[in-house]
């Protein structure tokens, strides 16, 4: 029998690192997959146990030994940036949050939301399962409505996706797309937005931004941020991955966002010609020198990409790149903050902002661009109770 490889010997070694300490991915498309194939919620959740379309389903996540997993709520993002007219963006986003649910009934997930939460189900054998909404088109211009996320147990809103929504500018999904807001940045309610989820304890997810968000929302958050699956510009120029003094914004000294930045495995953001698990590693490593090993992670973009990188074509391959980063030379302390204890830090530390402002008010505000408020409603109103006012503007 020929001694093991030193490859042999790195996947063994994250084997059993994977093993003890858990994997999470923040950013997995399974709900979209299960919403496109079939109209039953329940039958979808059934299913994941054997084989299953895309990238992600029991047998593989238990290959790959995954340890957590954030389901992403999407709803496809329509061009413009008022969503005044009305739409079936919140009704359909619910729905995926019902799907999740469902899933969550299943033997293998259990429901998470923090760190503690997600050591206990994966001591228990489970994936620990968290929610996050890719896009804040879905929350209807409504700040009401985040505050209904945060009670369904959503950790982490994405800003925007691909187009310019009520609250910030978005980095378009390819080329730049023109400015509607001032700045190209936050709008006044985005800001609004950021104050409200760090009063809720939402991770604010700066993946899919314009710079100018980038940059406005870390020096206005009291918490961490989050890029939830983005990768390094100075690798790979393209809109959707981070800039350099962006990433120089990150990191543990003081003055700096003490957030966290996943890498994602999507061809367009590794790079386009021969897209591999060593150029993931790359971007992996070249964050890591700008920000620190204690603020990279994994975001795979799973079940949202059209072509996988080799290496890692899904949800079994998560080890190889925990043997490559080990191969490179990362201690076992690094190489499990990178695989979910950087993360877990993270959503302590936004937990504990949410704490220090649990006696503050929740925001009023309200978008101006809205028909609805509060003119249809005045129409409606019993006699009796106009009886002394104005109608307000």
């Amino acid at each position: 029998m020929r001694p093991p490889s030193n490859r042999e010997q790195y996947l063994q070694h994250a084997l059993e690192l994977m093993a003890a300490h858990p994997l999470i991915d923040t950013h997995v498309d399974l709900p979209l997959v299960m919403r496109a194939i079939s109209k039953d919620p329940v039958q979808g959740a059934s299913q994941l146990a054997g084989s299953y379309p895309g990238h992600v389903d029991i047998p593989r996540m238990r290959e790959g030994k995954l340890g957590g997993i954030f389901m992403a709520v999407w709803i496809p993002c329509r061009p413009g940036n008022d969503y005044c007219l009305p739409s079936d963006d919140v009704r359909d986003a619910l729905e995926q949050v019902d799907q999740i649910q469902l899933i969550m009934r299943e033997n293998d997930f259990q429901y998470a939301r923090s760190s503690k939460s997600a050591v206990e189900a994966f001591k228990s054998g489970k994936f620990a399962t968290f929610i996050g909404v890719e896009g804040a088109h879905m929350l209807g211009n409504s700040l009401s409505i985040l505050r209904i996320w945060a009670q369904l147990g959503v950790r982490y809103i994405t800003l925007t996706h691909t187009n310019h929504d009520a609250f910030a500018s978005s980095a378009g999904s390819g080329d730049l797309i023109e400015p509607v807001h001032p700045g190209n940045g936050l709008t006044e309610l985005g800001k609004e937005l950021i104050k409200e989820m760090n009063r809720t304890g939402i991770m604010v997810d700066l993946s899919h931004v314009s710079d100018e968000t980038m940059r406005q929302a870390i020096q206005l958050s009291k918490a961490p941020v989050l890029f939830s699956h983005s990768n390094a510009r100075a690798l790979c120029d393209h809109p959707r991955n981070i800039p350099d003094d962006v990433l120089d914004m990150i990191g543990s000294e003081e003055g700096k966002n003490n957030g966290v930045i996943h890498c994602v495995f999507y061809h367009d953001f590794v790079g386009n010609e021969d897209p591999t698990l060593e150029k993931v590693a790359d971007h992996i490593e070249y964050i890591a020198k700008r920000c620190g090993k204690k603020h990279v992670g994994i975001g795979s973009d799973f079940d949202g990409i059209d072509v996988s990188v080799k290496g890692l074509e899904d949800s079994s391959k998560y080890p190889n790149l925990i043997a490559e980063m080990i191969a490179r030379g990362w201690s076992n302390e690094e190489v499990i903050g990178l695989m979910g204890g950087n993360l877990m830090r993270v959503m302590d530390e936004v937990d504990k902002v949410q704490y220090g402002l649990k006696d503050q008010k929740p925001s009023g505000a309200t978008y101006e661009k809205r028909p609805d408020l509060p003119g249809v409603w005045w129409d409606y109103l019993p006699e009796i109770a106009r009886q002394g006012l104005e109608k307000p503007e």
